[in-house]
């Protein structure tokens, strides 16, 4: 059986090479060879085969995932006294870890564009929802504004962009 180097013509495509990787040479009828040439068969048809790709709402779930720990890290780190208290701290290292894996699960099949807008829009209204009622703090009418308006461009940005995922 001669080498796939010696067959392999230079700047051959992988599919050329894992032919010439199997390829008994004629009147070798062993049965490792038979079963080699089975083996490159099954491998050739399996390589043009796509993977299956999970459902895009599944990407959601991470961003949807990617927001929640988001906001919990950040209010852990209003409470963490400039990380000087063990607890919340260790929940400010967590939720963002957590917030960065679930982020770049959701970057495989939705654009960095809509994911970093839906991540920090969303994230800066529940933060501000949670400073005001868990942390007392003050709204006024332009801060409110200034929000919905966030919101309004997050949900501009689903509706009519035309970003596609890579």
């Amino acid at each position: 059986m001669s080498g796939p180097a010696q067959q392999r013509p230079p700047g051959g495509r992988h599919d050329e090479h894992a032919q010439d990787l199997f390829q008994v040479d004629p009147g070798a009828h062993e049965p490792l060879a038979d079963l080699a040439a089975a083996a490159g068969a099954r491998l050739e048809e399996s390589m043009h085969v796509p993977a299956p790709r999970p459902r895009r709402w599944v990407a959601y779930v991470f961003l949807a995932i990617a927001v929640v720990a988001g906001v919990t890290g950040t209010s852990a780190l209003s409470v963490s006294g400039g990380l000087s208290r063990p607890g919340p701290a260790v929940v400010v290292g967590v939720a963002y870890l957590v917030c960065f894996l679930a982020m770049t699960r959701a970057l495989r099949f939705i654009p960095i564009s809509i994911v970093y807008a839906t991540w920090s829009g969303v994230g800066i209204a529940l933060v501000t929802l949670i400073g005001w009622r868990l942390f007392g703090q003050a709204l006024d009418a332009v801060e409110i504004a200034g929000i919905a308006l966030i919101l309004a461009g997050v949900v501009v940005i689903h509706l009519f962009s035309d970003a596609r995922a890579h």
